[in-house]
């Protein structure tokens, strides 16, 4: 492994904003029942684009006149267009339903945008789409995107738009939100290597057996001890957590050689002596425990402090180099602990706990949710969340009210940036099923699963946990899904929160691990066998661990941006990458952790940026080639 030094996301259809996924659920009625599958290949966003001689950006008055739905044309994004407004009669169809979900849509848009694409389109753009050099132009024909809906529009000789249908075909073009589908075809106008995938392209090559473990396991995590890039899978137990590692084709328990004795229903990885290396706090239940790595790689137990109750637990620098903070999760307000013999935890902030009426909370986030360079504090509970900005390292402003949801609980979060805009956004995998929750900026968020594609029908309930990944090495954030009875899912992302079900990665049809079926506790995705490529660890309702090795794709080119404990930082720090024009998002890198997954499809330079907490941003361009690049992150001040 190269080490380089770096200093410096038609059917009849019922309501709002999930015209499109219910859309696609007609579909499914009438499609073999074990055909999943809703992306057409032979016609994607980008043959849309390319064949449509005019695209307009638009914003609809929420008030119907007669009958007629005015828009106002805000941009041509290709073409041009001499009127300054459209007026479309959504009276005019036979579907009495869907005119009217079509004009309850108007009236609720607001200033969020619509897209209209016409000019060289055929009626059935899905099957001409083999024959783009001589398209069927039918000048008078469009497809008009409005809230992940599409609606077929036809031109009367008066210049009016006829509503004729909300188009279920259009559907398997493009499944997600406007304002996502707007993004993609600027980033298809403006880049001549635009691509929009339509399958993962990768299988599962063989299942590597750990071992079991015993008792209820609450997590399994990448973790890299040594701080060389090499990571370890830590299963953590209430009877006993392990550790495996993995060379080739074979997996060691290497838990008796690090003579780690922790159980833990809670924990978090740090430098929390200030010896530059990786220790482990664990809360088995009744006392919080530090085990200290020493320099020959063992662990040994020691006092953590005065900890009476704990759901939860998360590093966070303090502003003191090598010495991490803890956050504590309890039942009430969240709290920060300098772990030591008898240390006490203080409340966060200096603020009244006003969560009382949001329901059961669970563990606590820390990330940098507004790009400001700090670390801040998202405490979810069922019924929303606590946003606790961080305002220095070490210090938060009381909490201000968030609109992230658990629901039900138990759930789980995981942190991830499925649009590519720099933001951190969430998914909830919980019993009742998942949520994703995309982050606007400014600690506002917005739920949309239902407009993010396959994703919004094909998740099931009953899920464990989710993972951020990108499976194919593509740069594009995938994400899979764990679940307590069934097998995992694994959604592949187009691009700009749009995915698609993964059925070469699908272990209920697959030959790989066909006991997977049974359940999940926990797992994770990381490249644990170096080889380039992320793999996905699962442990089953029986407690046995395995490795899921993905297949070689000849073209597995792959950087990680790594934060060791020799850092002096437990972060998290926020790590960005970009490959030339296209963004490949965001992520919540922390001491020990796997780091940031940064990849393309070809050999070529990858622009890495990262801010420690409170400090200036940092670039670095790498080049990816023919084996993996880790790119170790450094506070500023040790530049080289």
């Amino acid at each position: 492994m190269q080490i380089m030094k770096a200093k410096a996301s038609t059917g009849h259809v019922a309501r709002g904003i999930f015209a499109a996924a219910l859309a696609a659920l007609a579909m499914l009625a009438w499609m073999p029942a074990e055909s999943r599958a809703l992306i057409n290949p032979k016609f994607t966003p980008l043959h849309l684009v390319q064949q449509s001689q005019v695209i307009l950006e638009l914003k609809f008055q929420p008030e119907i006149k007669r009958g007629k739905a005015i828009a106002a044309v805000v941009r041509a994004l290709k073409g041009t267009s001499e009127k300054r407004s459209l007026e479309i009669d959504v009276t005019s169809t036979t579907y009495a339903d869907q005119a009217s979900l079509v004009r309850k849509t108007i009236k609720q848009v607001k200033d969020k945008p619509a897209l209209m694409f016409f000019g060289g389109l055929s009626d059935k753009p899905g099957e001409q789409a083999a024959e783009l050099s001589t398209p069927q132009a039918r000048s008078g024909k469009a497809y008009l995107h409005l809230e992940g809906m599409w609606i077929a529009l036809d031109e009367d000789q008066k210049g009016v738009w006829a509503f004729d249908q909300v188009s279920q075909p259009m559907v398997a073009t493009w499944n997600g939100g406007t304002d996502m589908l707007l993004r993609a075809v600027e980033y298809i106008l403006k880049s001549p290597a635009a691509e929009m995938p339509v399958r993962t392209g990768v299988t599962w090559a063989a299942a590597i057996p750990a071992g079991r473990v015993a008792g209820k396991v609450s997590a399994a995590v990448a973790v890299d001890l040594a701080g060389d890039g090499r990571l370890l899978l830590m299963v953590a137990s209430d009877a006993g957590d392990h550790l495996f590692a993995f060379q080739g084709n074979a997996a060691q328990d290497v838990t008796a050689k690090h003579n780690l004795q922790s159980k833990s229903l809670a924990f978090a990885w740090a430098d929390f002596n200030a010896d530059g290396r990786l220790d482990l706090a664990s809360w088995d239940g009744k006392s919080l425990t530090i085990h200290v790595q020493g320099p020959d790689g063992t662990f040994s137990p020691s006092p953590g402090g005065n900890v009476r109750e704990c759901i939860g637990l998360a590093a966070v620098d303090v502003g003191t180099k090598g010495k991490a903070g803890v956050i504590v999760s309890t039942h009430a307000a969240p709290l920060l602990l300098l772990p030591g013999p008898e240390a006490e935890p203080a409340p966060l902030a200096a603020a009244a706990w006003p969560g009382g009426e949001l329901g059961q909370p669970g563990p606590c986030l820390v990330a940098d949710f507004d790009n400001d360079g700090l670390p801040d504090v998202l405490q979810p509970l069922a019924k929303g969340s606590l946003l606790y900005r961080g305002t220095r390292p070490g210090d938060f402003a009381p909490p201000v009210a968030c609109p992230v949801a658990l629901g039900p609980l138990p759930a789980s979060v995981c942190l991830g940036d499925w649009d590519g805009d720099g933001l951190l956004d969430l998914i909830v995998a919980g019993e009742d099923g998942c949520r994703l929750w995309q982050n606007l900026g400014g600690g506002q968020f917005l739920e949309c699963l239902k407009l993010s594609g396959e994703i919004g029908y094909v998740a099931r309930r009953g899920a464990v946990a989710a993972y951020l990944g990108d499976l194919n090495n593509d740069g594009r954030q995938d994400v899979a899904i764990l679940y307590s009875t069934v097998a995992p899912q694994v959604f592949f992302n187009r691009g700009f929160r749009s995915f698609g079900f993964s059925q070469s990665l699908d272990l209920e049809r697959g030959s790989v691990m066909r006991q997977a079926a049974q359940g999940q506790q926990a797992g994770c995705l990381a490249d644990f066998t170096g080889h380039g490529a992320q793999d996905l660890a699962l442990v089953l309702r029986d407690g046995t661990c395995a490795l899921l090795v993905r297949t070689p794709s000849g073209c597995d080119l792959c950087g990680r941006a790594i934060l060791p404990a020799k850092s002096g930082s437990a972060g998290p720090v926020a790590v960005q990458g970009a490959v030339e024009d296209r963004a490949l998002g965001a992520w919540n890198v922390t001491a020990g952790g796997p780091g940031a997954f940064l990849a393309r499809p070809e050999a070529g330079p990858v622009t890495v940026k990262w801010r420690f907490p409170g400090g200036k941003q940092q670039t670095r361009q790498v080049i990816l080639e023919d084996r993996p690049v880790t790119i170790v992150l450094e506070p500023e001040e040790e530049k080289r």
